[in-house]
C-alpha cells in the first residue's frame, strides 16, 4: 500500500496530480507485480487529503503507519509536521510538488526524500532570466513557509546577478482581495511583477495588477501553471496573456518520444485534462499531464526499493535505505533516484521557463534550455 498525501480539496490540480501519476504506475507494475523476497505484491494507492492542515497531515501519516503502507507520496506542504512520525514507523515520505528548500535535509529528516524542483532551481532559473532583461522587478510572496522560502531564493538569486527588487510585498495567503498589497507594487513603476505564492493569490494578485489597469509582465514560480489560475480568471483571457513561469521540464534532452508514450498511457486511463473555461474559447484546452511523472516516476523508485530491500515492512528501516541506492527510467526517459547524501532527485538543468498564450503555454524563446524544449501540444 502506498498513500497519496495531499490537499485534495483545497488545491486540487496539486492533488490529483500525486494521485494520478501514482495510479497510472501503480497499474502498469501490477500487471506482473512485484517480488519481494520471493512473494509477488500487487500495489495499492489509497490517498488522504490533508485539507492543508498539519494535523489533518499528521493524522493521516499515523493511519498509513496503522494500515501498513510502504510509503507515503506527499506535495511536501506539510512534511516538517509530520517527517518525526513518519520516520519512527520507518515510512519514507515522498515529495513532488513543493519545493520548499529547509524541508529536504538527509540529515535532519533521512526519511524526506523529493522528486521535485526545490525553489533554489527554480529562483536560480528565473532570476537569472530576468537579470539578464535588465528588468525592475517588483517581487510579491504569500505568507506560507512556500512564499517565504520561494521569495528569500528569488532575492539570493537576484542579488548574485546583480540586482533587488524595487517593491518587496507580502500578500496574505487567506486574503479576499488583494488590491492593498498591490497598490505598493503599481507606485514603485516597476517593469515586471513576479509573484511566488500558491496559485489563488497568484490568481488574486493578477486580478487585482490587471483590475488597478496596470499591464506589467507578470512572473511566477510552478503556481503559476496550475490550472485553476487560468479558470478563475477566464472572463478576462487577456489577463493572463503572457504570464511567464518557471517549472519542471516536460521532455527529456533525449526528445519527445518517451514523453509521448507516457501521455498516451495516462490520456487513455484518465481521459484529457480539458480546463473548465466555459465559453471563454470556441476549442478545448488541455493541460498535458507533466507533474504526474514526479508521482509516477516515485512509484516506480518504491517498487525498486522494495525488491532491492527484500522486505515490505518499513519498520525495520530497510526500505528508506534502499531508496538510497536505487534508479528508475523516468517517465521522460530521464535515470531518476536519490543518494544516501542527497535526497533531491530534481537536478537544476531540468528547470524551463514557459509562457501563457491564448490559454496554452509554451517555452519561452529567449533562453536557450528554454528554446530548446518542444511545444506540446495542449488543444
Amino acid at each position: 500500500m502506498i498513500y497519496v498525501n495531499a490537499p485534495f480539496a483545497s488545491s486540487p490540480w496539486v492533488g490529483r496530480t500525486g494521485q494520478q501519476g501514482a495510479q497510472l504506475a501503480a497499474d502498469e507494475i501490477n500487471r506482473t507485480g512485484v517480488t519481494v523476497a520471493g512473494r509477488s505484491y500487487h500495489i495499492k494507492v489509497r490517498t488522504a487529503d490533508h485539507k492543508g492542515s498539519a494535523d489533518q497531515a499528521l493524522t493521516n501519516i499515523r493511519k498509513a503507519a496503522a494500515e501498513k503502507a510502504v510509503a507515503v507520496i506527499d506535495d511536501g506542504s506539510t512534511v516538517t509536521a509530520t517527517a518525526g512520525a513518519a520516520e519512527k514507523a520507518g515510512l519514507p515520505l515522498l515529495v513532488y510538488y513543493d519545493g520548499t528548500t529547509g524541508i529536504v535535509d538527509p540529515a535532519l529528516r533521512p526519511n524526506v526524500f523529493r522528486l521535485a524542483p526545490s525553489n533554489q532551481a527554480l529562483a536560480e532559473r528565473l532570476g537569472t532570466y530576468l537579470a539578464g532583461k535588465g528588468l525592475r522587478m517588483a517581487l510579491v510572496r504569500d505568507d506560507s513557509p512556500y512564499g517565504t522560502d520561494g521569495a528569500a531564493q528569488l532575492r539570493q538569486a537576484l542579488a548574485a546577478a546583480g540586482t533587488t527588487p524595487v517593491a518587496d510585498v507580502t500578500a496574505p495567503a487567506s486574503s479576499p482581495d488583494y488590491r492593498d498589497s498591490v497598490a505598493p507594487v503599481v507606485a514603485a513603476q516597476p517593469s515586471a511583477v513576479v509573484i511566488w505564492a500558491a496559485a489563488p493569490v497568484v490568481a488574486g494578485v493578477l486580478k487585482s495588477l490587471r483590475e488597478l489597469g496596470s499591464t506589467l509582465p507578470v512572473y511566477t514560480g510552478p503556481t503559476g501553471e496550475d490550472p485553476s489560475v487560468r479558470t478563475a480568471l477566464e472572463s478576462h483571457p487577456d489577463w493572463v496573456q503572457g504570464l511567464t513561469f518557471a517549472s519542471l521540464r516536460i521532455t527529456d534532452a533525449a526528445g519527445l518520444a518517451r514523453w509521448v508514450q507516457f501521455r498516451l498511457a495516462y490520456e487513455t486511463r484518465y481521459g484529457e485534462d480539458r480546463l473548465a473555461l466555459g465559453e471563454t474559447l470556441r476549442r478545448p484546452v488541455v493541460q498535458p499531464p507533466d507533474w504526474q511523472m514526479l508521482s509516477y516516476d516515485i512509484v516506480y523508485l518504491v517498487k525498486a526499493a522494495l525488491e532491492k530491500a527484500g522486505t515490505t515492512d518499513p519498520g525495520r528501516g530497510k526500505l528508506a535505505a534502499a531508496l538510497n541506492e536505487v534508479q528508475a527510467q523516468g517517465a521522460n526517459g530521464t535515470a531518476v533516484g536519490w543518494t544516501a547524501s542527497n535526497h533531491e532527485g530534481m537536478p537544476g538543468n531540468q528547470v524551463y521557463l514557459a509562457v501563457i498564450l491564448n490559454l496554452n503555454f509554451r517555452p519561452v524563446q529567449d533562453d536557450p534550455i528554454s528554446k530548446a524544449e518542444p511545444q506540446i501540444e495542449q488543444d
